[in-house]
């Protein structure tokens, strides 16, 4: 009774055993591969990126967002909005009325994106107190979002006459032109100190030293070496 179950398991256990001695013989090999290349990519990430680098990118992307959020929604306006309330995910209400962010204001978002892509890059050679500039352009863009494209936004004209519970919504494209407004703004004083040659030449020093990855090991100690078992 004892002896037929105890030798079905043993049976079991040395197939399942050998399955899984043969899975970790091929991943091992994967496994080693990755490691060494997250050590290699590290290290080159330790000596190409910079904090200033990394300023500059976040800086070129702002610019792109608040070029491309241009062509995004501003507003819209949708009708009959208490008839739907508690159905606005089955059944929202209609919109019959949306505005692209730059229509609202001749376009001017795309002019002030070139120029802070063009100060990012004079700044990027050489030139880092040119940075300053970005605060007049994000200011700009902080005014046109507030002053000019949030009153056109919110306004229902003639449809708040026409229809019932007329509802007028800012949409992605005027947060993102405001988002990207501030951003270049705070972005400003870290371009001028990252990429000043003081703060270079500092990071250069005191930068971290590449990381050396060694290959994972297994392996048992072998016990106390023979220095340690002599006498003091």
């Amino acid at each position: 009774m004892v002896r037929i179950p105890a030798a079905l398991f043993m049976r079991l256990a040395e197939i399942l055993g050998a399955w899984v001695l043969r899975g970790w013989l091929l991943l091992w090999p994967v496994l080693v591969a990755a490691w060494r290349l997250a050590g290699r990519g590290l290290a080159l990430a330790q000596r190409v990126v910079t904090p200033g680098r990394a300023v500059v990118l976040v800086a070129l992307v702002t610019a792109v967002a608040l070029a491309g959020s241009q062509w995004a929604d501003l507003r819209g306006i949708t009708i009959g909005t208490n008839n739907y309330i508690g159905l606005e995910e089955i059944a929202p209400p209609p919109q019959v009325e949306t505005q692209t962010v730059g229509s609202a204001h001749a376009w001017l978002g795309l002019p002030l994106a070139i120029l802070a892509i063009v100060i990012v890059v004079g700044s990027a050679r050489g030139r880092p107190k040119l940075a300053r500039l970005l605060v007049g352009v994000g200011a700009a863009v902080l005014a046109i979002s507030l002053f000019v494209d949030r009153p056109k936004g919110l306004d229902k004209g003639d449809l708040d006459i026409q229809y019932e519970s007329v509802t007028a919504t800012l949409l992605t494209g005027f947060w993102a032109q405001l988002v990207s407004g501030v951003v270049l703004i705070l972005l400003a004083p870290l371009l001028i100190r990252t990429l000043s040659p003081a703060s270079a030449t500092a990071s250069r020093r005191s930068g971290p030293k590449p990381a050396r990855f060694r290959k994972p090991s297994f392996r048992r100690s072998k016990g106390p070496s023979r220095a340690a078992e002599a006498p003091q």
